[in-house]
């Protein structure tokens, strides 16, 4: 069944299609939007960051890799939902009520649920446990060039959301 064509259907509440460069744009202005307003977002970024090294320096299999990339962003995906439905719920909802509360909870209780069966898939992915870091060892000796790329990445990543974490905002930013 398609698109409504009755009067006030579905259709037309819908804009008018943009083109894929102009939506791209947008996208990304979601991203760069979420990850100045939202500390977990950035969190979840480095975090991210450092179990998709920790897999390429512990030599994981290339479909391990795909797994926890696919992870990563169904976390970060869903982070990007929650901070959304907050601001939804903030804009209806500008006061205090259950009903607003229990839809902020209920957010992010969905990203602690994608989080935590990303997290029990990672575990699987890299078990024993205790093998890792003699692997992680062992990759950084196998590739010291990923690794040191990987942590400078992991450090800038730390550093920017250490800088978000205290507080400190860039000159211009909104306050």
């Amino acid at each position: 069944m398609g698109p409504s064509r009755e009067p006030g259907g579905p259709a037309a509440l819908r804009p008018p299609a943009q083109p894929w460069p102009e939506s791209f744009r947008v996208a990304g202005r979601g991203l760069r939007q979420v990850w100045r307003a939202e500390r977990n977002f950035r969190v979840q970024c480095a975090a991210g960051w450092g179990v998709l090294g920790a897999a390429v320096l512990a030599g994981l299999t290339r479909p391990a890799d795909a797994i926890l990339a696919g992870l990563v962003g169904a976390v970060l995906g869903m982070e990007t939902i929650n901070s959304a439905l907050e601001a939804a719920v903030d804009l209806w909802s500008p006061g205090r009520h259950p009903l607003a509360g229990a839809a902020k909870d209920l957010g992010a209780g969905a990203v602690l649920a994608v989080s935590l069966g990303a997290l029990g898939a990672g575990a699987i992915l890299f078990w024993p446990l205790e093998a890792v870091p003699a692997e992680l060892w062992r990759g950084a000796v196998r590739d010291p060039l990923g690794a040191a790329v990987w942590l400078a990445g992991l450090a800038a990543l730390g550093a920017l959301a250490a800088g978000r974490l205290s507080g400190r905002r860039r000159r211009g930013a909104p306050g």
